[in-house]
């Protein structure tokens, strides 16, 4: 029997499975002894193994950081990486967030980020043991459990584990994405003189803001209020957005207030800073103006998104969230950076950095991916490149893939997140495909 008639013989178990762990709402919560991200992760956790316990699988748990599911034999063996963590449900549903069946969807908080796609992974592999092919590398399913919180759940796990010989996740889009760019979190910072002026713009860094505000406070009691509205994007593509703070910077760029905003630029003044912020900051989406427009062929170009700026009681913040191309490191960004912010007053921060990833288009493991992608799905479109960040960079030997289809809307963190039965044994087919060409 083929691998896809087997799976679909096993349609409406893997569809209640997916079910019951929808209807656990694991979010971070406090945590116990063995159960380090809460009570509800624990659960979903326990339940996903008793699934591939069900089946026949060896399973463990790791002091409740994560837990395996493992198939076969050998030293080596290939992993699929996701997460049974997810977002708070938030609000807007038309749709039961613990899981309800919609005509062809599956919908619920985590049916595509990662509990549909981890469980498409898990029948995948039982098709694969029921077809009885003889492997040359075990295939284990690992399941995180701090994913969504930046938690250490992976690190736990290598603490005792050997890296993956290969895998993926399934944490991203299809086809295989072979180039993730690094990313640098940087804060500014500067004091100023001029306390009758505060600024508030944007909530979080990988985010284009879409609201800021300042209040300018005068001698006579009055106050001067300004705010701007944006369009709201992800950090990593800026592009499709509208900054407010670009708005805001722009427009105190251009008003003269006396006494605050002043007609004649003052060195370390705020005049001299907005005109800073507003030339360098404020012009382009690839530091083109402060010079660290870097980019490759393998990844593109460097992205910056400024998305929070703060001024309060005199001191100056601003958060810089930058994405830089595969084949350059964090340094290439920071000198030229610092020497440019540190000319104008600033002190910089490099708060956090994720390095890039990048395999070749024409690596053993992005080429055996890409053929299980293509032989199921007919696509031949190319590998992807991406400015965000999976949970590929959290092992080695892991690149992500899939759940989402090319063309499908990104649900994921959303209200009403769902994924459709259809995709979801398309999914099982090409990772059972993909797993056996790896452990083959």
């Amino acid at each position: 029997m083929e691998i896809k008639e087997t799976l679909s013989n096993m349609k409406e178990d893997m569809i209640n499975d997916i079910l019951s762990l929808l209807e656990i709402e694991s979010v971070a919560g406090e945590p116990f002894e063995l159960m380090p991200e809460g009570k509800a992760v624990n659960e979903a956790l326990e339940r996903a193994l008793e699934i591939g316990r069900r089946m026949g699988f060896q399973v463990r748990s790791l002091a409740g950081h994560s837990g395996y599911i493992e198939y076969g034999t050998g030293e080596e063996y290939v992993a699929v990486l996701g997460h049974l963590d997810i977002v708070p449900v938030g609000s807007d549903w038309t749709r039961d967030p613990h899981g309800e069946i919609v005509g062809d969807r599956i919908y619920g908080r985590g049916a595509i980020d990662d509990k549909g796609p981890m469980m498409a992974a898990l029948y995948a592999l039982k098709a694969i043991k029921e077809e009885g092919t003889a492997l040359s590398r075990r295939i284990r399913l690992i399941f995180g459990t701090s994913e969504e919180t930046g938690g250490p759940d992976i690190k736990n796990y290598l603490m005792t584990e050997s890296q993956p010989a290969a895998g993926f996740t399934p944490d991203a889009e299809f086809p295989a994405i072979n180039a993730e760019m690094g990313i640098l979190i940087i804060k500014l910072t500067r004091e100023l003189p001029d306390r009758n002026i505060t600024i508030k713009g944007g909530s979080a860094v990988n985010m284009v803001p879409d609201r800021a505000r300042a209040v300018i406070s005068h001698d006579d009691g009055t106050e001067t209020v300004i705010e701007e509205k944006g369009i709201s994007a992800h950090g990593s593509t800026p592009h499709k957005g509208e900054s407010a703070i670009w708005k805001l910077v722009g427009h105190l760029h251009e008003m003269k207030v006396p006494g605050h905003l002043r007609e004649t630029k003052i060195s370390g003044g705020l005049d001299e800073t907005i005109g800073f912020i507003n030339d360098y900051l404020c012009r382009d989406t690839d530091g083109s103006a402060l010079g660290i427009d870097l980019a490759d062929e393998a990844s593109g170009k460097l992205v910056m998104n400024m998305g929070t700026l703060e001024l309060k009681d005199g001191k100056l913040e601003i958060g810089l969230n930058i994405r830089y191309p595969v084949t350059y490191s964090g340094d290439d960004v920071l000198a030229k950076l610092e020497e440019k912010v540190k000319l104008n007053g600033f002190r910089m921060v490099v708060e956090h950095e994720d390095k890039p990833l990048y395999y070749p288009v024409d690596h053993e493991l992005v080429s055996r991916l890409m053929d299980a992608y293509r032989e199921t799905t007919g696509d031949l479109r190319g590998p992807l490149a991406i400015g965000g960040g999976t949970y590929a960079k959290e092992m080695k030997n892991i690149v992500a893939f899939g759940p989402m289809l090319p063309g499908r809307e990104d649900v994921a963190h959303q209200a009403d997140e769902y994924i459709s039965v259809s995709d979801l044994m398309l999914c099982a087919e090409v990772y059972a495909k993909a797993m056996k060409a790896l452990a083959e």
